[in-house]
């Protein structure tokens, strides 16, 4: 059980998932049929997380703390009204603890993988005078997002310099949440459009969270023909119920903050 929780725990410092779009559309009339684009972005997010009864809060500035490398990119391809997009977060986190004669050394590999189909079911765009498109569309989103954590611990117990214990394990936990949910793309002029996602998840399907909902909303500056800075917020929460009986264990995670990506267009 002790170890369970350990995981648990560890598995949650960091909650830096990722966030989707299609690839942006020129906003003009040259638009072609095809798109891409691969957006390297961070969140700057705080968290709260309730497991096996105990809360811990923790500010960015904590999180930060933790990780000692990371990176976080989407890559989206659009053809007319359907999109794909794959999103990834490689991250790797690690702190010391000590406590008296104990001292608890933990690294967290964590890799997550989001895969999402899109399709515009409604576009409502046109043309002005100045030949720059403007309008709105509604799109439904069907995907999948993977889990994968390893967590190692490695600890000792020492008395007057006399190393009385020590040990070490490791342990994985993986998962996958299937993932559905609209979006909305607003083209307000040829330089700025709004993006909001909203998708659920989980259901309780085999080893999948029990509910997951995940929230996005996106100011896109377009500075040039390739290049788009996104600026915006995110909000998502989870519950997991891991084991079974007297080992059950319930975990809650709430995330919040805002994000910021810059976009390469093609």
């Amino acid at each position: 059980m002790a170890h369970q929780l350990l995981l648990t725990v560890a598995c949650f410092l960091l909650a830096l998932t990722t966030f989707g779009q299609d690839a942006q559309p020129e906003y003009t009339s040259t638009q072609k049929d095809w798109g891409f684009s691969i957006t390297p972005y961070a969140l700057l997010a705080s968290q709260s997380t309730d497991v096996g009864g105990q809360k811990l809060r923790q500010s960015f500035n904590d999180l930060s703390s933790l990780t000692n490398s990371g990176f976080q990119v989407i890559a989206s391809v659009r053809y007319k009204r359907l999109s794909f997009a794959f999103d990834g977060t490689f991250a790797e986190l690690g702190d010391r603890a000590v406590s008296g004669p104990l001292r608890v050394d933990f690294t967290v590999n964590q890799n997550i993988f989001g895969f999402k189909a899109g399709y515009s079911v409604y576009e409502n765009f046109e043309f002005g005078e100045d030949e720059i498109l403007k309008g709105w569309a509604l799109g439904v989103n069907l995907g999948a997002k993977y889990w994968a954590n390893k967590v190692g611990v490695n600890y000792s117990i020492t008395i007057n310099d006399i190393v009385i214990d020590e040990g070490s394990f490791s342990e994985n936990q993986e998962w996958w949440d299937p993932m559905i949910g609209v979006n909305g793309r607003f083209i307000l002029s040829n330089r700025f459009a709004l993006i909001v996602d909203s998708n659920i998840g989980g259901f309780g399907l085999g080893n999948a969270s029990k509910f997951t909902y995940d929230l996005t909303y996106i100011n896109a500056f377009k500075l040039s023909k390739l290049v788009v800075v996104n600026v915006g917020f995110r909000s998502f929460r989870y519950r997991r119920v891991d084991g079974s009986g007297e080992g059950e264990l319930t975990t809650n995670v709430s995330v919040l903050g805002p994000m910021l990506g810059v976009s390469l267009v093609f």
